[in-house]
C-alpha cells in the first residue's frame, strides 16, 4: 500500500490534477439549482441532530488499513430526498452515528469523497443510481455516506453544490449526503485520484479497504470488494 500524503499534500494534488475530470456541462446540474460556481447560499439552520447510543471507539486514530477512523462530523443530509435537497435543511452529521458495534443494522459503511468537476466521480454517482446499488446493499447492512469537498471550479464546496451534486436527475442520491470543504477526508487519500472510497468495518470503525477512482470491475472493483466482505461475514 502506498504511503499516505498529508492533507496539505493532497489538496495541492487534487487540485492541480486534470486528466480524468472537467467542469460540469449544464445537462448534469438540477433545474432551478444555481448555475455558477460563484452562487452561494444563506448559513444553514442545523436541526435533527443524531445522538448515537454507543460511545465511540477511543483513539488512537489513524489513516492506513486496519486504523480507527476519526469520528468526523460534517454538515448534511441524513435523508436528502426526504427533506427534497433543502440547503435550510441541513443538520450535523458524524460518522459515529453508523458505529454499531452489534451489527444490528450496520456492518459496513463506505465512505466517498467527491468533487463536482470529477467526471469520474459522477460516472460512480450515475451507476449507482442506474444500478440501485445503494438500496440493495442497504439492504445487507452496508451504510453509504458521500463526502463533496470541491465545486465545479475546484473551490471548496458549498450547500448550493450539494444541491448541484445530490439532486441530480441522473444521480438522485438517497444516502446520507454531506460537505467536506475543509477536505477533512485529505488524510485517507494515497494518491491524487478522485473519488476516493474507505470500506470501514462498523462494528469496529476500522478501515478495511482504501480505493482511489473508481471500477465497477465484478471481481476488484469497489462493490466487488463489499461483496466479498459480506459472503465473509456470511452476509
Amino acid at each position: 500500500m502506498r504511503g499516505l500524503a498529508s492533507t496539505s499534500a493532497v489538496l495541492g494534488l487534487l487540485l492541480s490534477v486534470g486528466c480524468s475530470s472537467e467542469p460540469l456541462t449544464q445537462g448534469d446540474q438540477t433545474p432551478g439549482s444555481p448555475s455558477s460556481p460563484a452562487s452561494t447560499a444563506t448559513t444553514p439552520a442545523v436541526s435533527g441532530n443524531f445522538a448515537p447510543l454507543q460511545a465511540y471507539p477511543e483513539g488512537p486514530y489513524g489513516h492506513g488499513l486496519g486504523a480507527v477512523v476519526e469520528n468526523l462530523e460534517f454538515l448534511g443530509w441524513r435523508d436528502p430526498a426526504g427533506v427534497g435537497y433543502d440547503p435550510s435543511a441541513l443538520e450535523t452529521i458524524r460518522l459515529g452515528d453508523y458505529y454499531d458495534p452489534a451489527g444490528s443494522d450496520t456492518e459496513l459503511i463506505v465512505l466517498n469523497a467527491a468533487a463536482v468537476w470529477c467526471t469520474v466521480c459522477q460516472s460512480e454517482m450515475r451507476d449507482m443510481h442506474k444500478n440501485g446499488t445503494y438500496d440493495a446493499f442497504r439492504a445487507r447492512k452496508v451504510q453509504v455516506v458521500g463526502t463533496l469537498f470541491q465545486d465545479s471550479a475546484g473551490d471548496p464546496a458549498k450547500p448550493s453544490d450539494l444541491v448541484i451534486w445530490g439532486a441530480s436527475d441522473v444521480r438522485q442520491i438517497e444516502f446520507p449526503l454531506v460537505l467536506d470543504p475543509a477536505l477533512k477526508m485529505g488524510i485517507y487519500f494515497t494518491s491524487d485520484a478522485t473519488p476516493l472510497n474507505l470500506v470501514i468495518d462498523a462494528r469496529t470503525m476500522r478501515i478495511i479497504d482504501v480505493m482511489m477512482g473508481y471500477s465497477s470491475d465484478s471481481r476488484n472493483g469497489l462493490w466487488a470488494i463489499v461483496e466479498q466482505e459480506l459472503q465473509s461475514r456470511g452476509l
